[in-house]
């Protein structure tokens, strides 16, 4: 039944490539077991890439399975390197033994363009196993992914670049280390860069973990993974309905959704606000710059924008859901720019920004507000998120302010 209804989506030739991922995840997650068991056997047997593909994506937006995600990862390696483009979004979710198998085929024959796309993904993930190939290493997007985590040897080279040249690239080099050391360079070098540099500066500091006017934290050090869910598997609720009034565009009266409440009794993150984080968005002709609102014993307060009487939006999440969180041992967070749209939701750590900006300051007092939640586009087991690019999440904890901001490719 499944490789029918499989070729029957993806022959039909009226549909897109989004709609037809749409379909298939819809009737993937139908099946009993949400059809897991079905995937790992089709894609250990087929040799039908495309349709690996698909079936490989949707199980990476599932938590857990991990025994699943391995096998067929294994299958690719060791007997159908044709399917390695598949595998690509499993590797996230993959042990230390299988990561270094990978990276191993890469280095033996770096000139595949399916396993330089796994070994991005690495790099993107995973960039300490990669220091050790530093020397051979030559594409320049592996080379600044991997600078995340480095080493203080790098760190001393890059200043002594930017002394000699000048060169701001440089300096967010700088910001993608998240390193005390690299933390250092940049607060040393701010007050020696030209005027029109100095606003990129501060944010490559904010990024690294302080506010450079006040050396608080500007990140939450705690890191963890989130997978989209049904309401009843985790405390973390998206989308649905919502007890007080919430945001409202301006000009169209457009409510906005709950894109995520978090359950703080349930997180190690050390907030010490009665409330519960939870953030808003809504989209359409004029979409929001950030979304400002105060949680008081007495409800919502919109800071700088109206509030509904009551009703909710649900456009943008597809369901009454949940988010689901595991502990992800990602010490200086992912490396270079984020490419959105791939379901790589995360709470705590450090962001992964489409670009460097300035974090939000709080409008009650004034203090940088802490980055907190991001949430990616793409594909859920329930359907699509309703918009694009990636939406942070920052928190005022004295304030109990949470801001919503929201970065696009385009």
């Amino acid at each position: 039944m499944l490789e029918s209804q499989l070729q029957r989506i993806l022959k039909n030739p009226e549909l897109t490539v989004d709609e037809k991922e749409q379909q298939i995840t819809q009737f993937l997650h139908s099946l009993p077991g949400k059809g897991v068991n079905e995937i790992v056997e089709f894609i250990i047997n087929t040799n039908d890439g495309i349709a690996a593909n698909y079936l490989a994506n949707y199980l990476s937006i599932l938590p857990n399975y991990d025994q699943n995600k391995r096998k067929i990862v294994e299958q690719a390696i060791h007997q159908k390197r044709h399917l390695l483009s598949a595998v690509v979004n499993l590797v996230k979710d993959l042990p230390d033994g299988l990561l270094d198998q990978l990276i191993n085929a890469y280095f033996q024959n770096p000139s595949s363009s399916d396993l330089y796309n796994i070994i991005f993904e690495v790099a993107q993930f995973f960039p300490e196993k990669l220091h050790k190939f530093d020397d051979q290493i030559e594409d320049e997007y592996l080379r600044q992914a991997i600078l995340t985590g480095g080493s203080d040897r790098w760190v001393d080279e890059l200043v002594r670049k930017y002394y000699e040249d000048q060169n701001p690239q440089h300096l967010q080099d700088l910001a993608w280390f998240r390193t005390d050391k690299a933390l250092d360079a940049l607060l040393s070098l701010a007050p020696t860069v030209p005027e029109e540099d100095l606003e990129d500066v501060y944010a490559y500091i904010e990024s690294s973990g302080v506010f450079p006017d006040t050396r608080l934290a500007s990140v939450y050090f705690e890191n963890y993974r989130g997978y989209v869910v049904s309401r009843e598997e985790s405390p973390h609720h998206m989308g649905g309905s919502f007890p007080y009034p919430v945001p409202k565009c301006p000009f169209t009266d457009t409510p906005a959704n709950r894109i995520l409440s978090l359950d703080t009794s349930q997180l190690d993150l050390d907030l010490e606000s009665p409330h519960n984080p939870t953030f808003f968005w809504y989209e359409g002709e004029h979409p929001p710059d950030c979304i400002y609102v105060q949680f008081t014993d007495e409800g919502i307060i919109g800071l700088m924008t109206p509030m509904t009487e009551g009703e909710v939006g649900t456009d943008l999440i597809p369901g009454e859901l949940a988010l689901k969180l595991e502990e992800y041992p990602c010490k200086y967070g992912r490396g270079m720019a984020a490419i959105p749209g791939f379901a790589n939701h995360q709470v705590g750590g450090y962001p992964p920004l489409i670009r460097f900006e300035r974090f939000p300051r709080c409008p009650i007092c004034g203090q940088g507000m802490q980055f907190l939640v991001s949430i990616d586009s793409g594909m859920t087991p329930f359907g699509s998120l309703g918009f694009t690019g990636i939406l942070y999440g920052f928190w005022c904890d004295p304030c109990s302010v949470s801001c919503t901001y929201g970065q696009t490719d385009e």
